[in-house]
């Protein structure tokens, strides 16, 4: 769908190197749901909650014959629509068209058929009742200039001051703007075909390939693109400019390439080219990923158009800001969104959540965990601020359906947190499985089908997870609070409780969490399965704990309050490993701001390193030691700590049997 990818702030600096890379290709002036809104058409006045088209006829074939003109503007179409009669005795069927234009009449063979054009729809009568199973082909000649209902279903636009721009945006509602369909995500074609005739001095630009360019001797050109794929019909498009082209190919085997066509307004070609080859190893990445890129047998590219904004119209997104993300989210749509298309507009989530993940995934590979992290950060910043649940509970409303917040941020999010639950190996392995199976592959998706696939490689129920993610609002905020115990001879409990507070749908949230504890030798992660509104889980450990954390790795939507508590007392921990060559950890809780020491001695008692010694908050502390260049032996460390504005030291602890190998 249309994506404006307008990336994050991050909220923590990263190393210097990764941010002078990373933000270079990133900035972009307007969040992410603002540009997005901007870009698709709105809404006209049809009941999309539920609507449906003529579902009496399944739709197999869409030819597009368009002769364009600027200056004047003009459109004059003569569309060919071949559909599959469901009923019996079938004599009437209707498509989507917008008032705006003028039908001059509708043909099926040689036979002129009656019609009427109202209410932003054709009612076509047949010559004769059709039954199931039977083939209905009519031509609609029309006539007009498109209308937009919004900020770009059709426009005849200018780029560089004067030169020609005309270029489409139909998602959700607008290609009845232009050409009769039957105006539904649900019912692809089985292919299509769009031949544009314009001036000779432009380009025009469609989905699959180019078969033939018509020298009409008239001044005009006629570009003759066919798809042989299924295709939904708000992403069959053109892009018409005095295009510059440049050409690369992606090897997807030793034997074979496909061409990746860029079509770029003249004056933005150079500075763009090293930013357009990123494409390729997009295109080898997500291969890897989601399996071999869909449309492999025609191509992929770009055409430049009038938005700062992205829409991937099958085989050639339109893209008006070129950067990473933008380019990474249009590229993952050609999987999600073009090869397996949302059903209705209700589970979007399953076009833009699987979009932006895709950036998140680009992210990760191309610049490090780091950066995935930050990313995942960021899109929960704002998932939290997501109002309703991610199904679209109106879709008469484009901002409902296009909720940055929502449909893409926390729709992102979700398969972030499938990943944690399922690990790394399973969840790209659920994407494949999902955008590979026979049973939606070219065809359509709702939620359920996710699950299916996603329970089915996990091999677990994965119900509570979509009925509150998908279905439920808000996100789970966690009191979290411990005690523990010595149990025995360097045997401990920690008793961790975990309660939510009440929301309302669902009242509380299920979730598999893990919980990292802290301890004097080390570090130990426990997953428990969060499923009531207050739990206590006990968790045996064989070194004293001295603190915890709940879902250490951010995989959960959440707010937490009681973490970081704050020892209550001093303690100094054994250091791990030990024996050690040359380094070694050294964990210690400070109970109150303090001045601290932490010395190194030899075995006859002569300091050898003060490798603490600073003023420190209280809390926890970790302390990696190099011992590099001593001697193997034993030897001992002492923390010292002197509260602010006193002269008695209040801890000394000491520990021996350090030993260096």
């Amino acid at each position: 769908m249309v994506k404006i990818l307008f990336f994050i702030l991050f909220h923590i600096l990263l190393n210097l190197l990764f941010i002078t890379s990373f933000l270079k290709s990133q900035i972009i002036d307007k969040p992410i749901y603002e540009m997005e809104k901007e870009s698709h058409s709105f809404s006209f006045n049809s009941g999309f909650n539920n609507y449906k088209g003529d579902i009496n006829i399944d739709v197999n074939y869409y030819k597009l014959n368009l002769n364009i003109t600027y200056n004047p503007n003009f459109l004059i179409g003569e569309v060919t629509i071949n559909c599959k009669s469901l009923v019996n005795n079938l004599n009437e069927i209707s498509y989507d068209f917008s008032n705006n234009m003028t039908v001059d009449s509708v043909t099926s063979g040689k036979v002129r058929l009656n019609f009427s054009h109202a209410d932003n729809k054709i009612l076509i009568t047949l010559n004769k009742s059709v039954n199931i199973g039977q083939i209905v082909s009519v031509i609609i000649f029309y006539k007009g200039i498109p209308v937009p209902t919004g900020y770009g279903s059709f426009i005849f636009g200018t780029h560089n001051i004067n030169e020609p721009a005309i270029w489409t945006l139909s998602e959700p509602f607008g290609s009845s703007d232009w050409f009769p369909c039957k105006n539904v995500p649900y019912d692809k074609a089985d292919s299509s075909d769009v031949w544009i005739n314009c001036s000779d001095n432009l380009t025009a630009v469609s989905n699959g390939v180019l078969k033939e360019i018509q020298n009409n001797n008239n001044g005009t050109l006629t570009y003759k693109w066919h798809n042989s794929y299924p295709i939904t019909q708000y992403v069959i498009s053109l892009a018409i400019s005095n295009y510059a082209q440049y050409n690369t190919y992606f090897k997807y085997s030793t034997n074979d390439s496909m061409p990746v066509l860029n079509y770029i307004y003249p004056e933005n070609l150079d500075k763009l080219k090293s930013q357009l080859d990123k494409t390729n190893s997009m295109l080898t990445l997500f291969s890897d990923k989601f399996g071999l890129y869909p449309f492999i047998n025609e191509k992929y590219g770009h055409a430049e158009f009038g938005r700062n904004a992205g829409m991937e119209n099958q085989t050639i997104s339109s893209i008006g800001v070129f950067n990473d993300n933008i380019m990474a989210h249009e590229l993952t749509h050609q999987w999600f969104g073009d090869k397996i298309t949302c059903a209705d507009w209700q589970n979007i989530w399953l076009n833009e959540g699987f979009a932006t993940y895709g950036e998140a995934i680009y992210n990760e590979s191309a610049f490090g965990i780091t950066a995935y992290k930050e990313f995942m950060k960021n899109k929960m910043s704002f998932a939290k601020t997501a109002v309703g649940t991610i199904y679209v509970q109106d879709a008469n409303d484009i901002n409902q359906i296009f909720s940055g917040n929502r449909s893409y941020a926390k729709g992102c999010v979700v398969l972030h947190m499938l990943r944690g639950i399922t690990g790394d190996s399973v969840f790209f392995e659920i994407l494949k499985s999902y955008a590979t199976d026979s049973s939606i592959a070219y065809k359509n998706a709702v939620t359920e089908d996710f699950k299916r696939v996603a329970e089915k490689v996990y091999g677990a129920d994965l119900g509570y997870f979509f009925s509150e993610w998908i279905y439920g609002e808000k996100y789970p905020e966690y009191n979290v609070s411990w005690t523990t115990e010595n149990i025995g001879l360097n045997q401990y409990k920690a008793s961790v409780n975990i309660t939510q507070k009440i929301n309302v749908n669902p009242s509380f949230f299920t979730m598999p969490i893990k919980i990292k504890i802290f301890t004097a030798g080390g570090e130990t992660v426990k997953t428990v399965f969060n499923n009531s509104q207050s739990q206590t889980f006990d968790i045996l450990l064989d070194s004293k704990p001295l603190n915890f954390k709940i879902d250490p790795d951010n995989y959960i939507l959440k707010d937490v309050r009681g973490e970081d508590i704050i020892p209550v007392s001093f303690s100094l921990g054994q250091n791990f490993p030990n024996p050690f060559n040359p380094v070694t950890t050294i964990i210690y809780s400070l109970g109150k701001p303090s001045f601290v020491n932490l010395k190194v001695y030899n075995i006859l008692g002569e300091e050898i390193g003060n490798f603490v010694n600073e003023k420190q908050r209280e809390g926890n502390y970790t302390v990696k030691l190099n011992m590099n260049g001593f001697p193997s032996g034993a030897y001992f460390y002492s923390l010292t700590a002197q509260e602010e504005n006193s002269t008695n030291v209040f801890f000394s602890e000491a520990k021996e049997l350090m030993y260096i190998k």
